[in-house]
């Protein structure tokens, strides 16, 4: 397969992102089986950790470009008039990037400075 095929680099994208969101779960899922936060503030302690705060951050940044590859992908296989599509795609984008700044602002709340 070539590094330079149509859509190798989304489709690479879109295992990568969820690649690592499943070992993140899995992780994730067992640490709070393992070590349960007993309140808001060990739960704080765990995500603003810089471990955590790493972790958290590498998630949602996969998770949205993983939703931005698989939704732009829906759009463009069925959205077949060109102005429609660039309305939807700009939505699309605006939302994502509407949530990064909401993830970022949650994630940096977390850090105790």
């Amino acid at each position: 397969m070539s590094w330079r095929a149509q859509g190798f680099r989304a489709w690479l994208l879109q295992r990568l992102t969820a690649v690592y969101m499943a070992f993140f779960l899995v992780w994730l899922l067992t640490y709070l089986a393992l070590y349960p936060p007993a309140n808001f503030e060990a739960w704080q302690a765990v995500a603003g950790s810089v471990v955590g705060l790493m972790t958290f951050s590498l998630f949602f940044i996969a998770l949205l470009l993983h939703s931005w590859v698989g939704v732009r992908d829906i759009v463009i296989d069925y959205v077949h008039y060109a102005a429609a599509r660039l309305i939807v795609l700009n939505l699309l984008m605006l939302f994502l990037i509407s949530m990064s700044v909401w993830i970022t602002y949650i994630l940096l709340s977390l850090v105790e400075l």
